[in-house]
């Protein structure tokens, strides 16, 4: 048997590598394995948005992707030769990287590997996981090389990050519960001549019955998708297929040429019935799978890592409340993507229902919307996955959430805020200072009541940074008023950036009892 392991990672995806690099940052070793012997050749997502690109500057990485993406500036929607609306994509998302990125998946890989290579891990591919078991004090798992060697290996947890064919999900016999849509959708990675395209924004073409969906790629590509009209053709498209299906359906005057992949494929809206048996968990896609409306497949996957990483760094490095912990990852994660499963099955109904009722509805209604704000900025902030809250489990129930929370509440993500250092009076941002590798203690004092949290906070030792915000670091109350703020108090923020538990300067005992159950060393 090899070498025991903390956790084994199967599947080496955007998931799977966010999981082993927030592992390595909090000092954990992950063995992150995948059954392909080279990373992909082609590229399925291509928005990063603002919930991920919080989540990876706690990796250390954001900056590599906004220097390697486009920012998206609008989602133009269309009919034959009107344009319907131009929604300004951004305003309104209330985050330090208020924008979607455009990314191939494939760059988004490439740059997640790297990270891990400077943690010290790799990636090892070829090796594919056949099966395992698990006992009261871990896993057993059995790998097949690429070259035939058979291995054993014992890790503390697995994580199935393995995709939409899960063996972590089969093998535990877990339902992934849900359909297939009927449609057959074709698809192009295409250059494209005229059109008047803009490279920083997306297309939604409704014309004719049917719909034509462009995303500028990489270099001066655009991916097209359509909706095949005989559902049971699922043979790949040609290049004259798709300029037919763009003549008839999408932004006038687009020459189709030069093609570096084509394809037919279907779409499930499926969930996992579970997200975790015993020691074995599900992230990413082998927890859900949608259709690619709204482009947050792998955000949500990104952000499953990010939540379960710094779980199980605690439990593995003897902090807390094992069952706690580990136990609070399904009841926050699962209900996020049912969310998102539900909602992308509705923008593709209507996004590609083909009647002209349907069609005379739907123009009609992004009409309004187009001249809505505050339509636009619900959307944008849904997309945008800063708006999550968790409401239910076990760690949010340690904060005692009200039962309709708003931003900076208990459950919800926290909000970037700028004050003076204390100690310099240089102008500073609080995001770079929360989330990550430790839980944040946000201090509220006045100059009248001392806030003293020694107490309370004992045993904690470098698992968490206090942050003083005395009012002459926020002479004008700009934090205070960000964070809900009306008389002295506390906020903790947890490392996946979201916020655990709050309360007035007179009242610790919330978080004492947080910090016992989730952050100090767990009794032998």
């Amino acid at each position: 048997m090899s070498q025991p392991v903390p956790v084994l990672i199967a599947g080496a995806g955007p998931t799977g590598l966010s999981l082993a690099i927030m592992l390595r940052l909090m000092g954990i070793e992950a063995r992150l394995i995948d059954r392909n012997t080279a990373p992909a050749a082609v590229s399925k997502a291509l928005a990063v948005w603002s919930g991920s690109l919080e989540a990876l500057g706690s990796m250390g990485v954001v900056d590599r992707f906004e220097a390697a993406g486009t920012r998206l500036k609008a989602l133009v929607i269309g009919d034959g030769p009107k344009v319907l609306a131009s929604l300004v994509v951004g305003e309104g998302i209330d985050s330090p990287y208020p924008f979607p990125l455009l990314l191939p998946q494939s760059e988004t890989e490439a740059i997640l590997t790297q990270r891990l290579s400077e943690l010290g891990g790799s990636i090892e591919r070829g090796v594919e996981l056949k099966s395992f078991t698990q006992d009261a004090t871990g896993v057993t798992a059995n790998l097949i090389h690429w070259d035939g060697t058979v291995e054993e290996v014992r890790a503390a947890y697995i994580v199935g990050a393995d995709g939409a064919r899960s063996t972590v999900r089969h093998t535990l016999n877990i339902e992934f519960e849900g359909y297939t849509e009927p449609q057959a959708f074709i698809l192009g990675d295409v250059r494209i001549d005229g059109g008047d395209l803009d490279r920083a924004s997306i297309y939604i073409w409704w014309h004719g019955g049917a719909t034509v969906a462009l995303f500028p790629f990489e270099g001066d590509t655009w991916r097209l998708f359509g909706a095949r009209p005989d559902a049971s053709d699922e043979t790949a498209p040609t290049l004259a297929e798709l300029q037919t299906y763009m003549d008839e359906h999408g932004p006038p005057g687009c020459r189709l040429r030069d093609p570096s992949w084509l394809s037919v494929f279907r779409t499930n809206e499926r969930l996992a019935a579970t997200y975790r048996v015993g020691r074995a968990f599900l992230a990413g896609d082998a927890a859900h799978i949608h259709s690619p409306a709204g482009g947050q497949g792998m955000n949500t996957g990104i952000q499953d890592a990010v939540n379960l990483a710094w779980k199980l760094a605690s439990v593995l490095g003897g902090r807390g409340d094992a069952e706690v912990l580990l136990g609070s990852y399904e009841p926050e994660r699962r209900p996020v993507a049912e969310h998102v499963v539900k909602g992308s099955a509705q923008r593709l109904h209507v996004a590609f229902a083909g009647s002209r009722v349907t069609q005379f509805v739907r123009d009609m209604a992004v009409t309004v919307i187009g001249h809505l704000p505050a339509a636009q900025k619900a959307l944008q902030t849904e997309l945008s996955e800063t708006a999550i809250t968790y409401h239910d489990g076990p760690l949010v129930a340690l904060g005692n959430p009200p039962r309709h929370p708003h931003r900076t509440e208990v459950g919800t993500r926290a909000l970037e805020a700028r004050f003076l250092d204390p100690s310099t009076g240089a102008p500073t941002a609080l995001w770079p200072l929360i989330g990550g590798l430790k839980h944040t203690l946000l201090l509220f004092p006045n100059d009248a009541i001392p806030l003293t949290v020694d107490a309370a906070i004992v045993g904690c030792g470098d698992h968490l940074e206090v942050v003083s915000l005395p009012p002459a670091s926020d002479p004008e109350g700009k934090a205070r008023a960000r964070y809900r703020i009306t008389k002295p108090g506390w906020v903790l923020i947890r490392p996946d950036q979201v916020v655990a538990a709050r309360g007035p300067a007179d009242d610790l005992t919330p978080l004492a009892a947080y910090l016992d159950k989730v952050v100090r060393m767990a009794e032998a």
